[in-house]
């Protein structure tokens, strides 16, 4: 173990997201543990780091031949640890509240800027009377996403997994394709 468990479980999560639509400001590469209310945070301070509450920086964390970022939690270490080590996350077949829906960044040889990646709670599944977990429809999810561009402000709203469905249109390698996993308890 890396470091701490996580504070809060997916229950008191969604919870929090639902009570902090319409505030917050993005920022890329903000948010953590200690955000609230109207603070700066990115996708992964948000849905990871404020609403579980486990530290953005960590140690140790995701350490091995598979890893693309160590010591610190974003969508691609989330993604990874839940495929390999399984110490803060787990690969989900179906979904639920509380289910992270997430795709890496993508770095492309010859593109000197990565496409990032991005990360939504799940808050809702009763418009998803059926789930294909081959083929995801994460329209069918009801979420809540802190988004930018930076400086959007409010930054933290509610919607659905749509914007999932169009980068798996644009991105069909497996090694790109949304994710969708749970914090460990």
């Amino acid at each position: 173990m890396t470091g701490p468990r996580p504070l809060h479980d997916a229950d008191r999560a969604v919870a929090r997201a639902l009570a902090l639509i319409g505030r917050g400001t993005y920022v890329f590469g903000t948010g953590d543990i200690d955000s609230s209310g109207d603070d700066a945070r990115d996708c992964f301070g948000f849905a990871c780091c404020e609403l579980f509450g486990i530290p953005r920086h960590r140690p140790g964390f995701n350490r091995g031949s598979w890893a693309t970022v160590s010591d610190a939690l974003n969508c691609n270490s989330a993604i990874e640890d839940a495929d390999h080590a399984g110490e803060l996350f787990e690969r989900l077949s179906t979904p639920m509240p509380g289910a992270l829906i997430l795709y890496p960044t993508i770095h492309l040889p010859g593109h000197p800027t990565p496409w990032i990646g991005h990360v939504k709670l799940v808050v809702g599944v009763s418009r998803c009377t059926a789930w294909d977990r081959d083929r995801p429809d994460w329209s069918l999810l009801d979420t809540v996403e802190c988004r930018g561009p930076n400086g959007a402000r409010p930054g933290i709203v509610a919607g659905n997994g749509l914007g999932m469905v169009t980068h798996d249109g644009l991105w069909p390698k497996p090694e790109h394709r949304t994710a969708m996993i749970r914090v460990k308890s």
